[in-house]
């Protein structure tokens, strides 16, 4: 009888000893055998991402020719283009050759030249295929020998401060080279001229060469697109930025469907609840939102749909609303045209609107 017990734990012991398959496809719904998959991410060791995610990252070699800025010859000639050139790194996105990059890598380029891990071929013939300047992504494609393999975008939703990443890039002009970190803060906003852009930061070791590289979460999926260092010395000092995956496939997907990309927007300016008493009213009827309509430009898609000054956004999308972050994010799943349903607080009724979006008018840095 005893032996008969301890059979459904034995039967349960060996399920645990036998190896789970590292290109399993239940989550790739084409079987194609160039996607690199894990069912079970929490068993995977660094050294099983990096070998299985090497061959889907890109070493792109960039020239320019720039004005060199003074005539030669005491002025009897025009000024000669200067060469000049730059490293960047890229990631295949499917098998027939796109690869995701930062447009600052790859733009006025006169020349791209792609090496990747599985062909000792060079690539010098690159063709860009669209580029947003809005979140620094660009996509491009080479004729390739064969199928390339490439990788998964992951859901940067899922993304929590404190999760591990690894970094595949040229740092310092160095190929291949890995690092790894975590996740050290969530949708840093940086720049307020693109209040629709959010980085990830991270303290995995990034460098110039490492722009448009790929991050990856310990599933080996590719969770954002390393693009901004900060640092004094202009070498990495801890913090590094990414691009959220999410952000960076609308853009791809854009770019891939019409070449280039568009934001939508609501169309309001937005201020916080500004005191204590006001954010205590609004909990006891259930209301998590600090978001304040401060105005609705006249030209804009919530004046014409009905908001006004004063409304509390309590939910856009259907998602509910805490901060104005809430909101950028539901733009980033919409483009222009969409209809996105607003629910309001207005004078102690809730209230909902349909907002057509319209395009995000972006505020150009003074100088440029």
């Amino acid at each position: 009888m005893k032996k008969i017990k301890l059979l459904p734990l034995l039967v349960v012991m060996v399920s645990f000893l036998i190896p789970y398959n590292l290109n399993a496809s239940s989550h790739n719904e084409d079987n194609n055998p160039n996607i690199f998959v894990y069912d079970k991410c929490m068993k995977n060791t660094n050294s099983e991402i990096v070998s299985q995610t090497i061959p889907s990252v890109v070493y792109i070699f960039m020239e320019r020719m720039l004005d060199s800025g003074s005539d030669e010859f005491g002025g009897l000639m025009p000024s000669l283009p200067q060469p000049t050139s730059g490293v960047g790194t890229g990631f295949f996105i499917n098998d027939e050759g796109y690869i995701v990059t930062n447009a600052h890598v790859v733009k006025g380029s006169s020349k791209l030249r792609i090496y990747y891990w599985e062909s000792p071929l060079e690539y010098g013939e690159a063709e860009i295929i669209g580029i947003d300047e809005i979140a620094d992504i660009a996509v491009i494609k080479i004729e390739p020998e064969g199928p390339t393999k490439f990788v998964k975008w992951a859901d940067s939703e899922n993304v929590e401060m404190g999760d591990e990443v690894i970094a595949i890039g040229h740092g310092l002009s160095m190929p291949w080279a890995v690092t790894k970190g975590i996740i050290s803060y969530k949708d840093r906003q940086p720049d307020k001229t693109k209040p629709m852009i959010t980085y990830n930061q991270s303290d995995t070791v990034i460098n110039q060469g490492n722009s448009g590289g790929p991050l990856f979460d310990m599933c080996g999926e590719v969770v954002g697109v390393n693009t901004l260092l900060f640092s004094r010395t202009g070498s990495f000092s801890g913090v590094g930025f990414s691009v959220p995956s999410n952000l960076a496939k609308r853009s791809v997907d854009q770019i891939i469907e019409k070449g280039y990309v568009t934001y939508p927007a609501i169309g309001i300016h937005m201020t916080a609840v500004e005191t204590l008493e006001e954010r205590k009213e609004l909990l006891k009827i259930g209301i998590d939102s600090v978001v304040k309509i401060e105005a609705t430009p006249e030209d804009g898609a919530a004046y014409e749909a009905g908001l006004i000054s004063g409304d509390i956004i309590v939910s856009v999308g259907g998602e509910n609303v805490i901060g104005s972050l809430d909101i950028i994010k539901q733009l980033w799943y919409n483009d222009i045209g969409d209809t996105l349903k607003v629910k309001v607080y207005r004078n102690g009724k809730f209230m909902t609107f349909d907002v057509i979006l319209k395009e995000f008018q972006f505020m150009k840095k003074e100088g440029k």
